[in-house]
C-alpha cells in the first residue's frame, strides 16, 4: 500500500511538472539562434555535391567526399550558405565513394563555396555549433535539507553547444549553461509564513530536441539559487542544490 501511494505521488508530480513546464515555456519569449547555420560545422557522412565557388568565373559544381568537414561562414538572406572546407577527405573505406568524387571535381580548403541551405537535406551530415535561447523551470527538487519539491520558478537565457550525438536518430543533444532570475519561496519557521524572494539562479545541464518536430524540446538541469544571507539564515533549504527537468512543446 505504501509503495502504491508513493508511486501515485510521484506520477502526480511528474504529470504536473510536464504540463506546467509546457505552459510556462509557451508564455515565454526569448531571443534565440533561430536555428541559423552561421558559425556551425558540418561533417559529411556521404558524398555531397552542389558546391560552387562564391567568387570567380568557375561555374563547375564541386563535390565533397564523405568525411569532409566545413565551417559555415554565413547564412545569406537568399537561403544560400557561404562555406569553407577545413578538411577534405582523401581516404575512404569505400573506394567507390572517392571514385564518384574525382580530384578534378573536388572541393579544396582555400576556396569559399556557396550551396543552398535546402540542398543539405539530400546529404547525411553531423552538425555542431554554438546555440542559445531561453528556458523556464517551474519546479525544483531540492537535493539537500528536507529534500522537498518546490514550485520555484527560474526564467533564464542559456548558451550551449550542439553536439553530433544522437543525430542519427533525428535528435539534437545540447549541453547548456544558464543564469537568470529565480523566484524562490522562503519560509519563516517562527511564523510559518512563506514569501517569494528574488534570487540569482545558475544551472547546467542539457536540452534535447527533435528534427521530426522542431517545436518539441526537453531538458534536465542541475542548479542553485543564490539569495541574500538573511534569506538563507531564515530558510536553509533555499541554499541547497536542485534538480529539475522539463518536457514541452512550443506553440
Amino acid at each position: 500500500m505504501t509503495d502504491t501511494r508513493a508511486f501515485s505521488r510521484y506520477a502526480f508530480f511528474v504529470t504536473g511538472l510536464l504540463c506546467a513546464s509546457a505552459m510556462a515555456q509557451n508564455n515565454a519569449n526569448f531571443a534565440s539562434d533561430d536555428n541559423r547555420f552561421d558559425g556551425d560545422h558540418l561533417k559529411f557522412r556521404t558524398n555531397a555535391k552542389g558546391f560552387m565557388e562564391s567568387t570567380g568565373s568557375d561555374t563547375q559544381v564541386k563535390c565533397a567526399p564523405a568525411g569532409s568537414k566545413l565551417a559555415i561562414v554565413q547564412e545569406r538572406a537568399d537561403g544560400k550558405l557561404v562555406v569553407r572546407f577545413y578538411e577534405v577527405a582523401t581516404e575512404s573505406d569505400d573506394p567507390e565513394a572517392l571514385k564518384q568524387c574525382p580530384p578534378n571535381q573536388r572541393v579544396n580548403t582555400y576556396t569559399a563555396y556557396v550551396i543552398g541551405k535546402n540542398e543539405l537535406v539530400n546529404f547525411d551530415y553531423r552538425r555542431t555549433g554554438v546555440t542559445f535561447g531561453g528556458l523556464v523551470v517551474p519546479f525544483k527538487y531540492r537535493l539537500g535539507g528536507d529534500r522537498g519539491i518546490t514550485a520555484s520558478t527560474t526564467v533564464a537565457p542559456y548558451v550551449g553547444f550542439r553536439t553530433g550525438w544522437f543525430q542519427t536518430w533525428s535528435l539534437s543533444f545540447t549541453p547548456v549553461l544558464s543564469a537568470g532570475l529565480g523566484l524562490v519561496p522562503v519560509t519563516d519557521p517562527s511564523s510559518g509564513k512563506t514569501e517569494t524572494k528574488s534570487a540569482f539562479s545558475v544551472a547546467a545541464g542539457f536540452i534535447m530536441g527533435s528534427s521530426k518536430n522542431e517545436k518539441f524540446n526537453s531538458g534536465i538541469l542541475f542548479g542553485r539559487d543564490l539569495l541574500s544571507k538573511a534569506d538563507r539564515e531564515l530558510d536553509p533549504n533555499v541554499n541547497k542544490w536542485w534538480l529539475s527537468f522539463y518536457v514541452g512543446v512550443s506553440l
